[in-house]
C-alpha cells in the first residue's frame, strides 16, 4: 500500500512476492462479507462458521458468498411478498371505508341536525340525463351496499333511483334491450339479498323509499299512454325523458314485489317488536294528571312506584312516532309513503289497545276512560301537526269505547248507546265493555243482564239494518298486528329534473359510469 510522507515523495513500493507472503501470515487480514441488520439462524450459522483463507480453500469461501448471496436474495423476495399483501390489505380497507362516516359522529346525529349539501350548477357541464354503466356488478354493489343510510342523509334524497331510472333510459336511447334487463338485474339481486336480511330501520327505510319512487319514475317516464294521469304533470323536457323503445311494465311488476317486501321487513322486523310494548303503557296506562285519578288509586300506584314510569311511556310513544316519520321524511318519502306507514301504526295501536281494553275490569270505568281519551287526543294531535289528519280515523273504535265507558246506561238511553255513538264497534265488542264495567261510585250499581240483553237486541237490529255482513256479528277481538300489502296504486309525481343529477365523489362512482 502508498504511503505518503510528503506532497509529491513515496516510499517504495513493497515487491509482489513479500506482500502475498505477509499477508498468508498475518492474522489481521480475512475474507468477511458485511452481515444484514436482522439475520435468521441459517445466515448466524452460516457466519460463525465461515472460514478464513487461510483455513480454507478458494472453492469453500466462493460456495460461502453464493449461500450468503441466496439467503439474501430469499429474504429480499419474502419481505416483496409481504409488502405485496400489505398494500392489497389496505386497498381493499379503503374500499370498505368509501362512504363509512361513522368517525364523524354521524351515527349519533338526529336527522334534523344533518346539512344536506347541494352542489353548485356549473354550466360548462351539460348532460341530458342518461347515465352509462361500465362496469354494473360494481355499479350495483355501490349503489345498494356501499351507500349507507348515514351517507344518503347527506346526499340528493332519493339519488339511488334517479340514477338507475337515467341508467335505464341511456339503454333504451340505444335499444339494448339485453343490457337494460341486465342491469335491472343485477341491481334486484343484489337489493332483494340486502333487503331480506335486515332488520335496521335506517336500511329499510331508505330502500322502500327509494323503490316507492324508481318505481312511480318507471310510470311518469313510460311511453305508455293508457294511464294519462302519469304524464299530465310532466314538462315538455320531462316529457321528452319517456322512454321510446321498451314497455317497462315487467321492470314495474318485479319492483311492486319488491316494495311489498320491503314494506313488510319496515314494519314487521323493524317497527312491530319496539312499538307493541309501549301501546298499552302509553295509552291505557299513561297519566298526565293525578286529578285524573281517585285518591285510592293514585295511593295504591305511589306505593308501587309505578308514576314515574307511566307518566314517560305516551312520550315514549310519541318519540317513536316522531323518529320514525323523521327517517322517512329525510330519505325522500312522499305523503303516500308516509301515510301507509304512520297509518298502519295507528291501527295497530287502537287494535291492540282496544283488545286488551275488553278484558281488563280495571280499565273499563268512568275515569280509565277520560285517562285514556286524553292519551288519544294527545296523539291524534301529533298527527295533525305532521299533516297526517287522515290517520285520526283510525282511532275511532278506540274514542267510541271510551265514550261507551263515559255515557249514561240505563234504558232511556239505549238508543244513543247503540247508534251512531258506537257505529265503529261490532255488536260483540259493546257488549264485551259493559260486561267488564266497573262502577267506580259505590252509589252506582252494576249492569243487570236483562239490561246487557237489551243491548244485544238492539245492536243486532242496527247490524240488519246496516247491511252488516254476517261475520261482524260475532266479530270480538280486532285484528291486532295484521299487515295488508302496501297500495302501490296512488301515483307520486316527481318534478327533479334529470339534467341536474350528478355523480357525488364520495361514492367513487366516477370509474363504473357517467353522465352523458
Amino acid at each position: 500500500m502508498l504511503e505518503f510522507d510528503e506532497v509529491g515523495t513515496s516510499t517504495p513500493q513493497p515487491s509482489l512476492k513479500s506482500r502475498m507472503a505477509s499477508a498468508a501470515s498475518s492474522d489481521y487480514y480475512c475474507m468477511t462479507f458485511d452481515e444484514p441488520e436482522e439475520m435468521d439462524d441459517v445466515t448466524l450459522s452460516s457466519s460463525a462458521t465461515s472460514k478464513r483463507p487461510s483455513d480454507c480453500s478458494l472453492d469453500e469461501a466462493v460456495r460461502g458468498a453464493h449461500k450468503q448471496t441466496q439467503l439474501l436474495a430469499q429474504q429480499n423476495m419474502d419481505l416483496n411478498d409481504k409488502l405485496t399483501r400489505q398494500s392489497e390489505e389496505l386497498a381493499e380497507a379503503r374500499a370498505q371505508l368509501r362512504g363509512y362516516s361513522g368517525p364523524l359522529g354521524l351515527e349519533n346525529a338526529s336527522d334534523e341536525e344533518i346539512i344536506r349539501l347541494e352542489a353548485f350548477e356549473k354550466g360548462s357541464i351539460k348532460h341530458s340525463g342518461f347515465l352509462e354503466v361500465y362496469n354494473v356488478p360494481e355499479f350495483a354493489r355501490i349503489i345498494v351496499c356501499e351507500l349507507k343510510p348515514t351517507l344518503a342523509r347527506l346526499l340528493t334524497k332519493n339519488l339511488p333511483a334517479y340514477l338507475l331510472v337515467a341508467a335505464f333510459r341511456n339503454h333504451d336511447e340505444k335499444r339494448d334491450e339485453t343490457a337494460l334487463t341486465g342491469l335491472f338485474s343485477s341491481v334486484h339481486l343484489v337489493l332483494k339479498d340486502t333487503i331480506s336480511r335486515s332488520h335496521d330501520l335506517d336500511l329499510l327505510s331508505l330502500w322502500l323509499v327509494n323503490l316507492w319512487r324508481l318505481f312511480n319514475l318507471l310510470r311518469q317516464y313510460s311511453g305508455e299512454d293508457s294511464q294519462p294521469e302519469w304524464h299530465v304533470a310532466n314538462t315538455e323536457t320531462q316529457n321528452s325523458y319517456r322512454f321510446k323503445a321498451y314497455d317497462v311494465a315487467p321492470i314495474r311488476d318485479q319492483l311492486k314485489l319488491r316494495i311489498e317486501e320491503c314494506y313488510t321487513s319496515l314494519m314487521k322486523k323493524a317497527i312491530e317488536h319496539v312499538l307493541s310494548p309501549k301501546i298499552v303503557p302509553g295509552i291505557l296506562q299513561h297519566e298526565s294528571s293525578s286529578d285524573l285519578m281517585t285518591a285510592g288509586q293514585e295511593r295504591r300506584d305511589r306505593n308501587s312506584g309505578s308514576v314515574e314510569s307511566q307518566r314517560k311511556s305516551l312520550d315514549d310513544l310519541l318519540q317513536f312516532m316522531e323518529i320514525v316519520h323523521t327517517k322517512l321524511t329525510t330519505y325522500g318519502g312522499d305523503d303516500i309513503v308516509v301515510k301507509q306507514v304512520i297509518g298502519q301504526m295507528a291501527r295497530w295501536m287502537c287494535a291492540l289497545a282496544l283488545n286488551y281494553m275488553m278484558f281488563r275490569r280495571e280499565l273499563c270505568n268512568f275515569e280509565k276512560a277520560i285517562q285514556i281519551k286524553h292519551n288519544v287526543t294527545q296523539i291524534q294531535n301529533w298527527l295533525n301537526a305532521k299533516g297526517l289528519s287522515d290517520c285520526r280515523d283510525h282511532f275511532e273504535p278506540l274514542v267510541q269505547a271510551c265514550h261507551l265507558l263515559q255515557s249514561r246506561k240505563d234504558p232511556s238511553n239505549l238508543d244513543t248507546l247503540c247508534g251512531e255513538m258506537t257505529s265503529r264497534l261490532k255488536p260483540r265488542q259493546v257488549v264485551a265493555i259493559l260486561q267488564h264495567y266497573d262502577p267506580s261510585d259505590e252509589m252506582e250499581d252494576g249492569l243487570s243482564p236483562e239490561f246487557l240483553v237489551q243491548i244485544q237486541k238492539k245492536l243486532n237490529e242496527r247490524a240488519i239494518a246496516n247491511n252488516d255482513p254476517i261475520e261482524d256479528k260475532d266479530k270480538l277481538i280486532m285484528l291486532g298486528t295484521y299487515l295488508p300489502p302496501f297500495d302501490t296504486q296512488p301515483f307520486s309525481y316527481s318534478d327533479f329534473p334529470l339534467e341536474t343529477l350528478s355523480l357525488p365523489s364520495c361514492l367513487h362512482m366516477q370509474s363504473v359510469c357517467r353522465l352523458v
